[in-house]
């Protein structure tokens, strides 16, 4: 009998399923893709529902599931009644109609910001849900409570209503310091108990509901615990979860976390902190505007493993590239109205290609010396995930421009996160332990001596054209 554990990652786009042994093997999977309106909770739970099936059918009859555990989008409100049935769309985690409300929580609440080190924008649950509150006062009030994503689906899977995890709390305004939710939080008309309760990730919520355990042909009780915000799911997926380990997700954007044995706040407002699943450590990190995307916009329909192939002998290039494709930059510094730049003259579209790549490993190393500069420790190894760790060149120039060693999991989904998450609650004794036994490593990339040194010398010249914009 193999002992298996479920990862539920509810996407923006659809849903994806993994089931894992002990040792982090992906022995079922199965994904589905929105097809209809995909901020309608109740269209996420019968796409969710399906997917469960499909997995659950792949495995062999003596089989067990001994956890399933759900990850989704921090900062989406879901409003529930008193029988959990959603009262309308979602509120994405995109929607900026909390704006203006952002500001009023900053003044209202700045006693919570300035103690966790973060600001309200629109991005955040709290922010939407105050907005509610004064524009559509009708569902605010028939509203038992407002849940994440993550929430929804689990009070799908057991029938209880209104739990919620810590990662997920952070957007709703939870003092992660003190552990409850801010009675200041009262006085601006919303009440505390519209709010879920909130326990670690991890937390054992119920069991399955005997008829989906039916509907799924199974004979034995599923617990399901309490889950994660993607982006941390991602995080203990990628096996950074120690202190002074790191991980960067390179996809559309440059996403950085670090773990620490404190919480440690930033006053320029550069990145925020989540509490780590076992409370006695933090994941400080932040996320950049420059990424992947570079690549799609400057390079749109190429084949970038044509490319790679291409440029292997270029390397360095002459070029010092800010692969910003958009205006404003949040993370390794603040400015609403910075713009790329290109320093140099490409001689082919090949090096202007190296040259984005190269911009960005440079603003991956300056992510992680910002970081040390303000206390976050940071060891010589980084973990790495995304569809920009597929490429070997990338980890080449990153590995060497960073002067760190690249470590790429074999699969480092959300999913599998939140897998291993529930496989720490029933198999292992920790989440150290879990992630030690079940994340595995496929390549690890180590800098390139010679380029080290050369690319210290661009990377001087990066950093003093960043200054002469004002940018740092």
């Amino acid at each position: 009998m193999s002992e298996l554990f479920l990862g539920l990652d509810l996407g923006t786009q659809g849903v994806r399923i993994v089931i894992v042994d002990k040792d982090g093997n992906i022995l079922s999977a199965s994904e589905d893709i929105f097809k209809e309106d995909s901020t309608d909770p109740s269209y996420w739970w019968r796409i969710s529902r399906e997917v469960l099936g499909s997995a659950i059918s792949g495995l062999k009859k003596d089989d067990r599931i001994l956890s399933i555990a759900v990850t989704s989008t921090s900062g989406t409100v879901v409003c529930v009644d008193d029988r959990g049935e959603p009262l309308m769309p979602a509120l994405m985690y995109s929607d900026l109609r909390g704006a203006e409300e952002s500001k009023i929580l900053n003044e209202y609440l700045k006693e919570l910001t300035e103690k966790l080190g973060y600001r309200f924008n629109a991005s955040y649950a709290l922010s939407k849900i105050l907005w509610l509150k004064n524009n559509l006062p009708e569902v605010y009030k028939k509203t038992r409570y407002f849940l994440s994503p993550t929430d929804f689906i689990n009070l799908k899977l057991t029938g209880v209503l209104g739990i919620t995890d810590h990662t997920n709390a952070l957007k709703f305004g939870f003092d992660l310091v003190d552990y409850r939710w801010s009675p200041r939080i009262e006085e601006l008309g919303i009440e505390i108990d519209k709010l879920p309760k909130v326990t670690t990730p991890g937390e054992f919520i119920g069991n399955v509901k005997r008829e989906l355990l039916e509907e799924f042909g199974i004979n034995y009780d599923i617990p399901v615990f309490t889950g994660l915000t993607d982006g941390t799911s991602g995080q203990i997926a990628s096996g950074a979860v120690r202190i002074g380990e790191s991980s960067t997700t390179l996809g559309t954007t440059l996403v950085i976390k670090g773990v620490s044995s404190s919480l440690i706040k930033d006053p320029l407002g550069r990145f925020y902190s989540h509490l780590h699943p076992e409370k006695n450590r933090w994941f400080p990190g932040g996320s950049s505007n420059v990424g992947g995307e570079a690549l799609e916009k400057v390079f749109p329909g190429e084949n970038y493993r044509e490319l790679d192939k291409r440029i292997e002998n270029l390397v360095p290039s002459s070029l010092i590239v800010y692969p910003l494709v958009r205006e404003g930059e949040r993370f390794p510094f603040v400015n609403p109205k910075a713009t790329g730049f290109v320093v140099g003259n490409p001689s082919s579209k090949e090096e202007l290609y190296l040259g984005y790549l190269e911009g960005v490993a440079y603003v991956e190393r300056l992510c992680y010396e910002m970081l040390s500069e303000i206390g976050v420790e940071s060891s010589d190894t980084v973990y790495t995930v995304g569809g920009g760790s597929k490429s070997y060149i990338w980890l080449r120039i990153r590995a060497s421009i960073m002067n760190k060693v690249l470590k790429r999991p074999k699969s480092a989904t959300s999913g599998m996160g939140v897998a291993i998450l529930g496989a720490s609650k029933t198999l292992y004794d920790s989440l150290d332990s879990a992630v030690s036994c079940m994340v595995k490593i496929d390549m690890e990339v180590e800098p390139d001596k010679e380029l080290v040194s050369m690319y210290d010398d661009r990377y001087r010249k990066f950093i003093e054209s960043l200054s002469e914009r004002n940018y740092l």
